[in-house]
């Protein structure tokens, strides 16, 4: 009985864990002694990391539906990956900016 409610606190506390876990995907880079994440401005950005190794820039059409059903063009969003490589130790990061706005930070493939 002592062993079987041990196991089912066990299996409890793993499945939390691994909730937990799961929801920590966010990455940071460092960049000389600053650290920069999702909530850096662009300006920060540059201003901790410098200009990135290279830069590849999307406009994309966004389009939203009306009452009748239609859709149509309401804007355009600009999305932009840039790659900074830090040091030849390292793998190189890149960041997504949306329409002006760090939206992610990942390792580089």
């Amino acid at each position: 009985m002592i062993a079987r409610r041990c196991s089912d606190a066990l299996w409890i506390a793993l499945s939390i864990g691994l909730t937990f876990a799961g929801n920590a995907t966010a990455e940071s880079m460092r960049c000389g002694s600053s650290i920069v994440n999702e909530t850096t401005s662009v300006a920060e950005l540059l201003a901790k990391c410098g200009e990135p190794a290279s830069k590849d820039v999307k406009s994309e059409d966004v389009y939203a539906r009306n009452a009748d059903g239609f859709t149509r063009k309401v804007g355009t969003k600009i999305t932009e990956r840039w790659i900074y490589q830090r040091s030849s130790q390292s793998l190189p990061m890149a960041v997504t900016i949306v329409d002006g706005k760090v939206t992610r930070l990942e390792r580089a493939d």
